[in-house]
């Protein structure tokens, strides 16, 4: 039983060591002034693939600090230092939207599932939306709740590709906050069709690895109406 202690100790406090010098590193990225540090921070090749792009390189071990203090720890002061980074990037490709359809996109936070925000604690995208929202003011249209991750799915980690297409399919759904209006008045029309009908969305997510659930958060909001889906993420 010592002997068993012993080790379950060490691997205490190995986990401990681990999880101390990534938020000493973290520590220290936030005494950086901001400019600086985004200067520092090695990016990615913004197109990932057709109408999805990335900012930075989620191969570099600073970058999977970050993520990781913003995913796992809902660390504040990363998360406005990441709000501000995403920030310049979506004002820019709102600018072209805007040229290019001819009005502003919906920004929309990539969603979890009830059972998986409960065990989180938070979601990760909608807790830096937030801080989005907070910089941009009435310069973009955020919008919360309106997609829905409406089933849970199997951890994506261990899967491949087809896996998670086939795990994800139909996981999400479009919904509005005065649902029941809609469908009294127009019970022929989905839940979000009206609000996204003919508009371009941009779904903000943390980490691209597949595709996967952005392929799935696109289809369901193509399926209510929307005119074009883009996707950008934090890193790929």
């Amino acid at each position: 039983m010592n002997a068993l202690k012993n080790v379950l100790l060490n691997i205490l406090v190995f986990i401990s060591n681990i999880l101390v010098k990534e938020d000493r590193q973290i520590d220290k990225l936030l005494k950086l002034d901001p400019t600086d540090l985004y200067l520092l921070l090695p990016k990615t090749k913004r197109k990932i693939e057709k109408d999805c792009m990335a900012i930075f390189d989620y191969e570099n071990k600073t970058i999977k600090s970050i993520v990781k203090s913003v995913k796992f720890k809902n660390n504040l002061l990363m998360k406005r230092r990441v709000a501000s980074y995403i920030y310049d990037e979506i004002l820019s490709l709102s600018s072209d939207v805007e040229l290019f359809f001819g009005s502003p996109p919906i920004i929309i936070p990539m969603p979890m599932s009830k059972k998986e925000k409960k065990e989180r604690g938070f979601n990760q995208c909608e807790e830096i939306a937030l801080e989005l929202k907070r910089i941009a003011g009435s310069n973009l249209k955020i919008e919360f709740g309106i997609l829905k991750k409406i089933r849970n799915t199997q951890r994506q980690v261990k899967l491949n590709r087809d896996e998670r297409l086939k795990n994800l399919y139909k996981s999400m759904c479009v919904f509005l906050k005065s649902e029941a209006t809609i469908k009294t008045q127009h019970p022929e029309r989905n839940e979000g069709e009206y609000f996204l009908k003919n508009r371009v969305v941009i779904v903000f997510d943390d980490v691209y690895t597949t595709g996967a659930t952005f392929g799935e958060a696109r289809r369901a909001l193509l399926a209510s109406g929307a005119k074009k889906v883009f996707g950008l993420f934090l890193a790929h």
